[in-house]
This record gives C-alpha cells, structure tokens and sequence, in this order.
C-alpha cells in the first residue's frame, strides 16, 4: 500500500512497526497475543491497533506497547516505519509449532477484579468455579442440547459460572434443576459491553468448559485450564486436527468426531475432573 511499506521479516532494530487486525474477528488479538512480547523487544517501538474492548487487556499485559483503539483514522495517523497484520507476525516470529509455544504470555487481567469476583462466587458456596457456555448465535453450529448437559453438571463438583451471553434464563432454570443451587450468573459481566470484566470473571475460575466461542479463546489467552467443544464442522480459530492449541498451552479439544454429543460431553467431564483434581492438565 503506498506510504505504508510492508514488513518483509527483516531486522526491526531501529525501526517503529505497527500491527493492524485486517481480517478475522476478535478471535486473532487472543491468537496472536503472546507473539507481541517477541516483537516489542525486537523493535524500536511496536503500536498495535486493537478493538476498543481489549485495550485494558493489552495495556496491562504489554507496558511497553503503544495501544491505540482500531478506526479508520487511527491506521493513516500511526508514525511508524513499517507495517504488518498478526498473521505476518506469525509467520516470522512463529514459524513451527515448538516455537509457536515457548514465548507464551498470558494476558494480564485486572487482580483486583479478579480477587473481588473470586471472592463473591466463593461465598455462594465450596468451589471448585466452573465456568461454562452453550450457545451461540451462529445457526451453523452443531451445538450440544441442553439435556447433553445433564450428566456433565450432575457429576462435576462445586459452582458452574455462567460465561453465556444473550437471554440466559430459560437455559439456567434447566441447568438448575440438575446442579442445585451450584449454578451462578452474575448479572454485572456483560462480554458485549466490558471485556475487561469479562476477562477478570474468567481468570477467577478454575477451570473452563465451553463450545467454541470468544470466551473460549480468551480463557486460552489468560492461560485458564479450558475444555473447548468442537463440532465437525471446520473452524478457524482452531487446529483442524488433534486436541491440543499451540497458541494456548492450556487449551485441550474434545471433538465430537461423527458421534452423539452424550460421548463428547462424557469426555469433557473427565478432562475437568482431572483438571480440578490436579490429576493432570485434562489430557
């Protein structure tokens, strides 16, 4: 694009990079989070663009990083050198699954927040804190029922907190009846409105079981032991094979693979009870 010169790979030293999501949704600043620690001691400066929700989050985590709110002016107005999307950062600064590994970084929430909300779901009763989520907006999904539910919530000790968003009511009256007063929605997290928060409610739990969502991506980049859900349907945001994510170390995928999702659900309880137990890391 004239005046603004691509990275090509080359030595940043010296140089002022700036980074831009040009494609994807929200999934890629989770994805690709743990490469900037890499490239903000590479470069003279590193400014990266994110969209406005996440901007806590990356000013936290990244002190050295110049955090400015994605928006058509914002681009043009950057004072940089050279310019690069987080999937030509992946290229250079990831380039096998090994390295794709070691820089990783969790993303930094609010611990006060943190603290507070831990505390809260705490005093509703023993934990462990399970956070969960079961639906989607997408009508492409092959999602679980809400009966799929039944034995997962039946047999899994301590408080299921909500991670869903939308209308919630109907399904956490369900939910009720087979983990007795265990089941939590807290009212004051809204991930369309405050990501922050969001982040902070997911980084007090234990452990997460989820579909494939935002908020199964994030608990990966704040380093949350995760179980994600996968239908058969191909996804970008994760690896088309095996069960593991090399840009979340703590992720571990239960595939449904052509079977009912009683199965799938059935191995998803085991992976967080040796979660919870301290059995293993759910593989």
């Amino acid at each position: 694009m004239p005046g603004r010169p691509e990275w090509d790979g080359s030595d940043l030293a010296g140089r002022r990079l700036a980074v831009e999501r040009r494609e994807g949704d929200l999934a890629i600043f989770f994805q690709f989070a743990s490469l900037l620690g890499p490239v903000v001691a590479a470069a003279e400066r590193c400014t990266v663009l994110v969209e406005p929700r996440l901007a806590p989050l990356y000013r936290r985590t990244y002190p050295g990083l110049d955090v400015r709110l994605e928006g058509e002016g914002e681009v043009a107005a950057t004072d940089a050198d050279v310019f690069a999307c987080f999937e030509t950062l992946a290229k250079h600064f990831w380039p096998d699954e090994p390295t794709a590994r070691a820089p990783f970084l969790p993303l930094e929430p609010d611990r006060r927040l943190v603290a507070e909300l831990r505390s809260t779901y705490l005093a509703r009763g023993p934990g462990p804190l399970i956070g969960f989520a079961w639906g989607s907006l997408n009508k492409s999904k092959d999602l679980p029922a809400l009966d799929d539910w039944r034995a997962l919530l039946g047999n899994l000790p301590g408080r299921f907190i909500s991670m869903q968003y939308g209308d919630v009511g109907p399904a956490l009256a369900q939910f009720e009846r087979w983990a007795p007063g265990r089941i939590i929605h807290d009212a004051s997290v809204d991930q369309l409105s405050d990501m922050d928060r969001f982040a902070a409610q997911i980084a007090a739990l234990n452990t997460v079981v989820t579909i494939s969502n935002t908020g199964a991506n994030l608990a990966g980049a704040l380093g949350v032991p995760t179980v994600v859900m996968l239908d058969d349907g191909f996804r970008l945001s994760w690896p088309a094979f095996g069960e593991t994510v090399a840009t979340y170390p703590s992720v571990r995928l239960v595939r449904k693979g052509g079977q009912a999702w009683a199965s799938a659900m059935q191995e998803a309880g085991g992976r967080v009870m040796q979660i919870i137990s301290g059995v293993g890391d759910g593989r």
